[in-house]
C-alpha cells in the first residue's frame, strides 16, 4: 500500500512551503504578522492582540442589557451635555423643522385619467390629509400634538432610543371627522411579558416570524417597567403589526438606524460616540471651573517671621494684643487705583492658577470633529459657528444636508407615507373620497403616492445659489420643479399659481409688474 501515501511534486512542493513558514520565528513587532494575509486579522502582533471581538447575531450584539445602558445614557447626554444635545436638536431642526408637508402626487397614468382629473384628486387628497394633520384631536392619540408635531416627537425619540413605535388605535371622538389615531409608544414600553428572556421568535418585545423574520406583532407595556407604580401591576398587550382581515399596516417602527439585516431594535444616534461625549464635557467643565475660580482674584499677605511684627492674624489672638503689637486695622480689601498701607510685616502675594488655558480651544476642536465626522456633522454644523470662508462653510452645509435628506427619506417611509395612507383608507371607507379601483393594490398605490416636502436647506449666499440654479436649469441638468422645492421648500405647481394670481390681480388693476420686461414684437425675415 505505499502508492497510497504517495504524494505528487504539487504536494510535495506545498508541505515543504507550509514547514518552512511553520519554522520561522513570528513576527511580534510592528512589521506585520507572519501567519494572516492581512494584518487586521493577525493576532500575534502587539497591536492587535487585545483585539478580540466575537462574531454574533444582531441581537446578540446589541443585547437588551446593553442597550437599555446606551439609550439611558444617551438621553442623559442629551439632557445635560452641550455637543449631544446640539447634535439631537440640529437633526430634528433641520429634517423635521416646522414639519414635512404631504403634497399628493397621484399617478394619473398608471390610473388611465387626464392630468386634470389627476389635479382635481390632489386637491381633494390634500385638503382631506390637511384637515387630518393640523387638528390634534384627529391625528393624535393623546389629542395634544398636530402630525407635523409628532413628526419631530417620533424623531427625537428615534435618535435617544433607538427606535420608537406608533400604534393606529380606532378611537371615535365627538366632533372629529375620522377614528383613525396616531399613539407614539417610547422604546422603553416594547419588552417581553413579565421580563422574560428571547426566544427564537420574540427579540426585545418583538414578535417575528421565524422562518422570514418579518414582524407580527409587538408587546406593549402599560407603563414603564423600570418604574414602580402601586396603584396596579404592569400588563402587557399584543398588538398585531397588520390587520388580520385587511393586511394594513397598523404598526409602525421608526427606525434611528438599521444597519444589519434581522435587526430588530435600533442603537441610539449618540452610542458611538458617548465615551468621547462624557470625557469632553467632563474637560470642558473642568476648564469652565478653573476660569471662574481664576476670575476670583485672590491675594494672600505674607507675615513676617517676628512674632512681634504680627506673625499671626490679629483674629488668632483674641481681644488681647501683645505688647508692640499693630493696632486694629480695617479688613485689605481690592479697590480700582487703591493704596493699601500694610502692616508691619505683611507682604502681598498672588496667585496665578493660568488660565483660561490656552490648548483648551485647539483640543475641544480636534475632539468635536471627530465626534461630528460619527454622526455626519461636520464640526461647523455641530457648532454652528462658520468662522472659515465661503466656500468652506457651503461645503460643510452641503456634507451636512446629504445625512439630512437621508434621515428625512427614512422618516417619510417609516412614518409620514404610512399614517397618510391609512388616512386615505379610512376617507375611503367613510365615503368622503371617491376613488374607483381603491380595493386593487396597484390602483391603491397609485392614488397614495405624495411628495413630502421639508423646510428648504437655505443659502449662505441667495444670489449666488438662484444664480446657480438657473444655470442648471438652463443646462439642462435640473428642472424648476426640484430647484423650487430645494429653494423654497414648496412645490413648483404651488409657486406657479401664486404667482399667476398675483401678476392677473396686477394686470386687473393695472398696476407695473416688478421688474418686467415688455416682449418685443419680432421682426420680419427679408427675403434675399
Amino acid at each position: 500500500m505505499a502508492w497510497f501515501n504517495r504524494k505528487t511534486p504539487e504536494e510535495r512542493a506545498v508541505s515543504a512551503a507550509l514547514e518552512l513558514v511553520q519554522s520561522q520565528p513570528r513576527m511580534q513587532g510592528g512589521g506585520g504578522g507572519s501567519e494572516t494575509r492581512w494584518r487586521g486579522a493577525s493576532r500575534v502582533l502587539r497591536s492587535m492582540t487585545s483585539w478580540i471581538p466575537h462574531l454574533g447575531s444582531p441581537s446578540r450584539d446589541l443585547n437588551k442589557a446593553e442597550r437599555s445602558t446606551l439609550v439611558a445614557r444617551s438621553r442623559d447626554a442629551m439632557r445635560n451635555h452641550l455637543l449631544g444635545r446640539a447634535a439631537i436638536v440640529r437633526v430634528r431642526t433641520s429634517v423635521v423643522g416646522t414639519g414635512l408637508i404631504c403634497r399628493p402626487q397621484v399617478d394619473y397614468d398608471a390610473l388611465g385619467i387626464s392630468e386634470t382629473e389627476g389635479e382635481r384628486l390632489n386637491e381633494l387628497l390634500e385638503r382631506e390629509w390637511t384637515l387630518y394633520a393640523e387638528d390634534p384631536r384627529e391625528c393624535d392619540a393623546e389629542a395634544s400634538s398636530t402630525h407635523y408635531q409628532q413628526q419631530a416627537i417620533a424623531l427625537m425619540s428615534a435618535l435617544t432610543g433607538g427606535d420608537v413605535f406608533v400604534a393606529t388605535p380606532d378611537i371615535e371622538r365627538e366632533g372629529t371627522l375620522y377614528s383613525t389615531r396616531l399613539q407614539l409608544l417610547e422604546t422603553d414600553r416594547i419588552c417581553n411579558p413579565n421580563g422574560q428572556p428571547d426566544t427564537d421568535t420574540l427579540t426585545e418585545g418583538v414578535e417575528f416570524d421565524s422562518g422570514t423574520g418579518a414582524p407580527l406583532a409587538i408587546w406593549v407595556c402599560s407603563g414603564y417597567p423600570g418604574e414602580k407604580r402601586l396603584s396596579k401591576a404592569l400588563t402587557w398587550e399584543r398588538l398585531e403589526v397588520f390587520g388580520s382581515g385587511t393586511g394594513r399596516r397598523r404598526i409602525l417602527q421608526v427606525w434611528c438606524d438599521k444597519e444589519r439585516p434581522g435587526q430588530k431594535r435600533g442603537a441610539p444616534y449618540l452610542a458611538p460616540v458617548l465615551e468621547p461625549l462624557q470625557k469632553l464635557e467632563r474637560y470642558s467643565s473642568a476648564e469652565l471651573m478653573a476660569a471662574v475660580i481664576s476670575a476670583m482674584f485672590t491675594v494672600f499677605l505674607k507675615k513676617g517671621s517676628d512674632f512681634n511684627q504680627s506673625n499671626l492674624p490679629m483674629s488668632a489672638l483674641g481681644n488681647e494684643q501683645p505688647e508692640g503689637a499693630a493696632p486694629d486695622l480695617p479688613p485689605v480689601e481690592l479697590g480700582e487705583g487703591a493704596v493699601v498701607d500694610l502692616a508691619p510685616g505683611e507682604e502681598p502675594i498672588t496667585a496665578n492658577p493660568a488660565r483660561p488655558n490656552a490648548q483648551f480651544d485647539p483640543f475641544f476642536m480636534a475632539v468635536a470633529k471627530e465626534i461630528g465626522a460619527a454622526l455626519e456633522l461636520p464640526v461647523e454644523e455641530l457648532l454652528l459657528y462658520y468662522s472659515s470662508s465661503y466656500s468652506a462653510a457651503r461645503a460643510a452645509m452641503l456634507q451636512a444636508w446629504r445625512m439630512y435628506n437621508l434621515r428625512r427619506w427614512w422618516l417619510v417611509c417609516d412614518f409620514c407615507q404610512p399614517s397618510y395612507e391609512l388616512l386615505v383608507d379610512e376617507a375611503v371607507a367613510r365615503g368622503r373620497l371617491r376613488l374607483p379601483g381603491y380595493s386593487d393594490p396597484a390602483r391603491r398605490r397609485a392614488y397614495t403616492r405624495a411628495v413630502w416636502i421639508g423646510p428648504a436647506r437655505g443659502a449662505i449666499d441667495e444670489l449666488k445659489e438662484a444664480k446657480a440654479a438657473q444655470a442648471r436649469i438652463d443646462a439642462g441638468l435640473s428642472n424648476e420643479t426640484i430647484e423650487a422645492a430645494a429653494m423654497t421648500g414648496e412645490t413648483w405647481q404651488q409657486i406657479y399659481r401664486q404667482r399667476k394670481r398675483e401678476i392677473e390681480q396686477r394686470r386687473s388693476d393695472q398696476m407695473e409688474l416688478p421688474n418686467s420686461k415688455q416682449p418685443q414684437p419680432a421682426q420680419p425675415i427679408e427675403e434675399e
